[in-house]
């Protein structure tokens, strides 16, 4: 029986069940569950209460993904004629399907605007620091410091650049979530809980690393061309 009709929580109780043949102990199961308002019990048991005097109400079937169309047509061709309505609950299922789809698929796609937004970002932010440390690159390599070690200085920026944003931003997403679980989700369902897929989180994070590097390239190899007297000399 559903715990919405008689606010049970998932305990079993015994119940007393009166019908014309007589009254009958059972013991009832409270469950959330798609049956609405209606108390399931076994044949058995349906027989025990009523007998023979039973109407078939709705019959409940379960379809596959394949042939479906082919199963409506079938069950219209049968009820046509007869009080009987066939409620297609799995075209329903279909349109939420694509409806939770289309958004994923924009979610994704304004978080892979984000991400190339967020490169563009991070080699600006590498450009205009080579630019104004011109001179100091200059100092660094005049005293010592090879291209190639300039060029990883540069990559190590980038990357901590990009990690230490992800972190932060991970963070707050978090956070934001488990308020919005707590506020909205839960007071409609209170067993609902909040889980994090860290693996993904973790390769959210590595793929920041890498973009990170990526958006660096230009600028370490703009800023390792240059030779050292021209950056001592540049304004």
């Amino acid at each position: 029986m559903p715990s919405g009709l008689t606010g049970g929580s998932g305990l079993t109780e015994r119940l007393e069940v009166s019908t014309p043949r007589g009254s009958l102990t059972l013991r009832a199961r409270y469950v959330d569950s798609a049956w609405g308002t209606a108390a399931i019990v076994a044949p058995g048991t349906l027989e025990t209460l009523l007998g023979d005097d039973t109407t078939a109400y709705a019959a409940w079937l379960r379809a596959d993904d394949d042939g479906v169309d082919d199963l409506l047509a079938d069950l219209d061709a049968a009820t046509a004629g007869t009080d009987a309505s066939v409620t297609p609950l799995v075209e329903q299922r279909n349109w939420i399907s694509t409806q939770l789809d289309i958004v994923v698929i924009a979610v994704v796609g304004l978080l892979g605007i984000g991400v190339l937004i967020a490169l563009i970002g991070i080699g600006n932010t590498l450009g205009l620091s080579v630019l104004e440390r011109s001179r100091e690159n200059a100092l660094l390599r005049a005293l010592g410091l090879t291209r190639r070690q300039l060029r990883r200085t540069l990559a190590t920026e980038g990357v901590l650049l990009s990690v230490v944003a992800t972190l932060i931003g991970t963070a707050v997403g978090v956070l934001f979530a488990t308020i919005g679980v707590k506020v909205m989700v839960q007071p409609s369902i209170p067993e609902a809980v909040m889980v994090l897929p860290y693996g993904q989180l973790a390769v959210v994070v590595v793929v920041a690393a890498l973009a990170g590097l990526v958006a660096c390239v230009l600028p370490a190899r703009r800023a390792a061309r240059t030779a050292p007297a021209a950056g001592l000399t540049a304004d």
